[in-house]
């Protein structure tokens, strides 16, 4: 019977680096919406008229983020399960140690691991019944600031590992150029659709636009059944 291989270090980084990416696009996706909103901006307005909408979309992505943190500090294994995590990655090249233990030690410091224990990975019956439920983990100022801070902790790790690992440095920048596009577009196209149902009643040619644009579509749907 053969034994299967350990996984190497590369094999492993491959994979956390994959997860680091995940963070960082989700990270600047929350900061761009929720964060550091430019006004005007059309995510005002998804704000005004879809709030529910808006706010638990928020709620989805921060604890998809908190999640996501917290799986890469746990032990290096569990019982005799190896988990993908950082202390795996040392437990392979403990040159790493340093490097890795920055980024552990800023996730003990904050308090976002008794919140993932205490609203996430537990529904605690004592805690459930005595206070008021809410769809949204309670998180501070200081927790989105430690988790600001653990997101850019990750990126310069990355930089760090891959430069070890594979002899070329990691260059992310463009992923924030397309995530930051990609918010603008998103506010634009929203205001730019309030603004024309605002004009549409006062405005005959719009009016004409949109009548001639259902009956192209329309035409082009019949000819295809």
């Amino acid at each position: 019977m053969s034994t299967q291989t350990a996984p190497s270090t590369s094999d492993i980084w491959a994979v956390i680096s994959k997860e680091i990416t995940g963070i960082q696009l989700l990270w600047e996706a929350v900061e761009g919406m929720y964060f550091k909103q430019v006004s005007p901006s059309g995510l005002a307005l998804l704000d005004q008229d879809a709030p529910l909408l808006f706010r638990l979309m928020q709620t989805a992505m921060m604890e998809s983020l908190l999640m996501r943190m917290s799986r890469l500090m746990d032990p290096a294994a569990t019982g005799t399960k190896p988990n993908l995590s950082l202390k795996q990655l040392t437990s392979t090249d403990p040159e790493l140690g340093p490097v890795v233990s920055g980024v552990c030690e800023a996730w003990d410091a904050s308090t976002l691991k008794d919140i993932r224990n205490k609203y996430l990975s537990h529904n605690d019956l004592a805690r459930s019944l005595t206070e008021e439920h809410t769809l949204a983990i309670p998180l501070s100022n200081g927790d989105v600031e430690a988790m600001r801070g653990l997101a850019a902790a990750l990126r310069s790790l990355r930089r760090v590992v891959s430069q070890k690992v594979s002899g070329a440095p990691y260059l992310d920048g463009a992923l924030d150029s397309q995530m930051s596009h990609e918010i603008d577009v998103l506010g634009r196209t929203i205001m730019a659709g309030s603004c024309f149902y605002r004009l549409l009643p006062e405005h005959g040619f719009l009016q004409e636009a949109l009548a001639t644009t259902e009956a192209d579509a329309t035409h082009q749907i019949n000819q295809k059944k």
